[in-house]
């Protein structure tokens, strides 16, 4: 394994200075970010030095490096999400005229990115039904199947019908703005409601990099707690009654939603976050999108008979669909057939 830091990380006003080339420039983002003599030169000698079966690309930004692989060696390129309707999304969500329009055009320069390169590949890869529809109609003629993220059901575990404390939970990296924007919500819409219609009910944020706004919060309100990053999550998942996820933003699938599932953890989440993922309202999560919503089914699993069948159906879901085991398998089939096909 090599590991080849990012420039940009090194700069001043990196991420500015990126941006401001790619409007410039008329070229994506996604792909000047990962633009690296180092990188090159380390892939040059990777492929150099040995034979490959296939040659998996982790994102579209990775595509400028596609060049250096042979000919007659099969091509994956893998979409953690459909980057176009990613930046487009943001662009929507975006209250702030400057940076709605420059996701547009961010959305506009992957978007010919995605219709240059997806073609020509041996397979795209993606998570879910919705971004293989979303990819195909941007390039139709491109080859795309379904393998969906899963989860370690064996490290995520936990028994369902298990006594719970009276907390609702959200965890996530706190800088990652699909993150920050649903931390937000819950600290500013959901959590004062809770907070009145259950005077016993406690609130845990983990993760890194927390907003100041959060914070601050929790400095002002003993019941509202920040906890940065933990080093472990499973005391903290397996105690609390319920798991909040407000997210209406981002795109793939949601790994977080996922974790919960096989902690036999109910959750309470709005549908974008599930997007990609099997559940069923109802059976094994509780959907909600106003802030009303959410602390009526915070309410209704105080019930334990309630909380514990949305519990077992949640586990259930994610070992006998998201587990890597059977994902796994699955993925080493499709590459072993592209490598018996060439």
């Amino acid at each position: 394994v090599d590991f080849v830091p990012l420039p940009s990380d090194a700069w001043r006003w990196g991420r500015h200075r990126i941006a401001l080339n790619s409007l410039l420039r008329r070229r994506a983002y996604d792909e000047l970010w990962l633009r690296s003599r180092e990188y090159r030169r380390v892939v040059t000698e990777r492929i150099a030095r040995g034979a490959y079966d296939v040659v998996h690309i982790d994102t579209i930004g990775l595509m400028q490096y596609a060049d250096l692989v042979p000919p007659d060696v099969p091509v994956v390129l893998d979409h953690h999400n459909i980057e176009s309707h990613l930046w487009a999304r943001r662009g929507m969500n975006s209250t702030d005229a400057l940076r709605s329009r420059f996701f547009a055009t961010q959305a506009d320069l992957v978007r010919k990115l995605e219709e240059r390169v997806c073609g020509a590949v041996d397979l795209n890869v993606v998570c879910s039904d919705t971004d293989r529809e979303r990819l195909l109609d941007i390039v139709p003629e491109a080859k795309v199947e379904i393998v969906p993220n899963g989860v370690d059901v064996e490290f995520f575990d936990a028994p369902a019908g298990a006594e719970r404390a009276p907390r609702v939970i959200f965890v996530g990296t706190l800088d990652w703005y699909p993150n920050t924007a649903a931390v937000r919500r819950i600290a500013h819409d959901i959590w004062p409601l809770l907070r009145v219609a259950d005077e016993r009910i406690e609130c845990d944020i983990i993760g890194g990099n927390p907003p100041a706004d959060l914070v601050e919060l929790a400095e002002r309100d003993d019941r509202f707690h920040v906890h940065g990053f933990v080093d472990d999550i499973h005391p903290w998942l397996e105690s609390a009654l319920c798991y909040l996820c407000p997210i209406r933003d981002g795109g793939g699938t949601k790994l977080k939603i996922l974790d919960a599932l096989a902690m036999s953890k109910a959750i309470v989440a709005d549908p974008i976050a599930c997007e990609g993922i099997e559940v069923t309202d109802g059976v094994d999560i509780l959907l909600a999108e106003a802030p009303e919503a959410y602390v009526e089914h915070v309410m209704r699993l105080k019930n334990a008979d309630v909380r514990t069948g949305i519990e077992r159906a949640a586990r259930k879901l994610a070992v006998d669909r998201y587990s890597f085991r059977s994902i796994g398998r699955d993925f080493h089939a499709l590459l072993e057939g592209l490598h018996r096909n060439e």
